[in-house]
């Protein structure tokens, strides 16, 4: 049994919105911002400056933002793909020939 609701957002992409977003803002947002931290943990991680004890958590940070990333782009090329296939199916029910009664 989980604490979390099957709305609950845990990464608060849309929050403040219960039936969705209405634009692509919130979402676009905190991927941005994941995607900075990614790039700030690489950045840390490669940095001569920086010692080891930081650039281990740094590292970790960045990896579960990667695959936070990572997610997020598998799942819109699966609703991409749907709607392709949705579109693509509902054009070839129209564009079968209508039947005809035969007397």
């Amino acid at each position: 049994m989980t604490a979390l609701t099957p709305g609950c957002d845990p990464d608060m992409s849309i929050t403040g919105a219960p039936y969705g977003v209405s634009g692509g803002g919130p979402r676009l947002r905190s991927g941005l911002v994941l995607l900075a931290a990614v790039v700030v943990s690489v950045l840390l991680a490669i940095g001569n400056s920086v010692p080891g004890l930081v650039a281990v958590p740094a590292v970790v940070v960045g990896v579960l933002c990667a695959l936070a990333l990572i997610r997020r782009g598998a799942r819109l090329a699966h609703r991409a793909g749907s709607v392709v296939a949705a579109s693509v199916g509902r054009a070839l029910y129209r564009s079968r020939p209508v039947p005809t009664a035969t007397p």
